[in-house]
């Protein structure tokens, strides 16, 4: 059915611009014919008249048309994909995460390494969440993984640095599940290879950036996908796709 819609989107399209050249090239004809006729002519002048307006507005509505199909992908794209912020860091993505977590109740998904950052300024808050009821689920790298120390390396980061808050993530998820009640227990899962993003799903908002070498994860260029959208779902199911897969 999509297909249909695109193959008749594109017909009519053709078809528009079709119909343009043949009004361009009569007007162009009329335009020659009234310089044979000669433009003293009355006929001549109407002739050039009528041609030269025909081939003026069929430039019009080409470049008119070429613009406003540009625009129109471009609103198509952010629409159907969902996408309403791009961050030049993580830190500037963090001020706006941080007030849609404030507002979050049902469940937050993340993939990342250590969320050190993350912990220091929001780790009471996401306790208390959690507590309240909110299901929390993280996926991180094994902190023993040569992955890791290949992670490290590309962020000019002391050798073990990055494992370090990792185990104290991990160690952070076992502290609150102790105090959280059994159906309130925060989930953590550990694989052996690098997540291809950072990762970050709440109720009605999703974020994402990647992993970029030479560059501290906090300044790494971020994005944000509105709810039910292409983007956020596309992301979501690789979170559901990697969470449940074996090492």
């Amino acid at each position: 059915m999509a297909s249909y819609k695109k193959d008749y989107r594109d017909l009519i399209t053709h078809n528009a611009h079709l119909v343009n050249l043949i009004i361009f090239g009569f007007g162009l004809i009329l335009v020659i014919i009234s310089i044979i006729v000669k433009t003293e002519n009355v006929c001549g002048q109407i002739l050039l008249s009528v041609g030269t307006s025909l081939v003026a507005s069929t430039i019009v509505v080409y470049i008119s048309s070429k613009y406003i199909l540009q625009q129109s992908r471009i609103k198509k794209v952010i629409e159907e994909w969902g996408l309403t912020g791009i961050f030049e860091t993580r830190q500037r993505m963090n001020e706006f995460s941080n007030i849609n977590l404030e507002k979050n109740e049902s469940s937050m998904d993340m993939m990342a390494f250590g969320l050190k950052s993350y912990r220091h300024a929001k780790g009471a808050l996401l306790k208390e969440k959690v507590n309240k009821g909110m299901k929390v689920r993280i996926i991180t790298i094994d902190p023993n993984s040569k992955f890791l120390k290949e992670r490290e390396k590309n962020e000019d980061c002391l050798e073990g640095e990055i494992r370090n808050t990792i185990i104290q993530l991990i160690e952070w998820i076992n502290d609150i599940n102790q105090y959280a009640g059994e159906d309130n227990k925060a989930e953590i899962k550990i694989y052996d290879s690098l997540p291809l993003d950072f990762y970050c799903r709440m109720d009605k908002a999703l974020y994402v950036g990647p992993y970029l070498h030479g560059i501290d994860s906090q300044q790494t260029i971020s994005y944000e996908y509105r709810y039910s959208s292409r983007g956020y779902d596309y992301y979501s199911a690789y979170f559901e796709k990697i969470i449940y897969k074996r090492n």
